[in-house]
């Protein structure tokens, strides 16, 4: 069996270099609704029997360029909420250790977080649990951070494939058991 991993295409979504945890917030909201740059994603000739996709626009954008049959939506392949790992009136942080803050907080257990590590791989094993087995080929289309820890899932269960630290927006990532 085959397992095929596509993050989303990259989001056009252009952010502040130093921004509060309400601008943070501000510009998360607005990444959930913008546009994907679409590129060609090489599939290696692989003929995908069924294809799960993030119920998020910009994971189904990308899912409809890769993937010519009907596309099962899944919100359990939503991606991790990354909130603000502190709350900041007037003091403005790097964009980037937002970023960074927000999935050490997330690893971390910290309260600032709304999913907890457990809730990230109950929901990680809940979606594994409900794939279609009988299918060959399974084609799965959805976020970086929850590829990330979906990969070690797919470990647990015996399949071989690329041990990923950073996930790349559309490029197709296969796991075989």
């Amino acid at each position: 069996m085959r397992i095929g991993l596509v993050r989303h295409f990259k989001v056009i979504c252009p952010h502040k270099r130093m921004m509060t945890s309400d601008e943070f917030i501000e510009w998360s909201e607005k990444y959930e609704v913008s546009k994907v740059l679409k590129n060609k994603v090489n599939m290696y000739g692989v003929n995908w029997d069924i294809c799960y996709v993030s119920d998020l626009p910009r994971a189904v954008t990308t899912a409809k360029e890769v993937y010519g049959g009907n596309l099962i939506l899944s919100n359990l392949l939503r991606e991790v909420w990354n909130a603000p790992f502190i709350k900041t009136k007037k003091i403005r942080l790097p964009f980037e250790l937002w970023h960074i803050g927000g999935r050490l907080a997330w690893f971390l257990k910290l309260k600032s977080q709304p999913e907890t590590r457990a809730d990230t791989r109950r929901r990680i094993r809940e979606f594994v649990n409900d794939i279609d087995w009988s299918k060959d080929n399974v084609l799965i289309v959805f976020h970086g951070f929850m590829i990330y820890n979906f990969q070690k899932e797919l470990r647990r269960r015996g399949f071989k494939g690329t041990k990923l630290r950073m996930v790349r927006n559309g490029v197709l990532y296969e796991y075989v058991r």
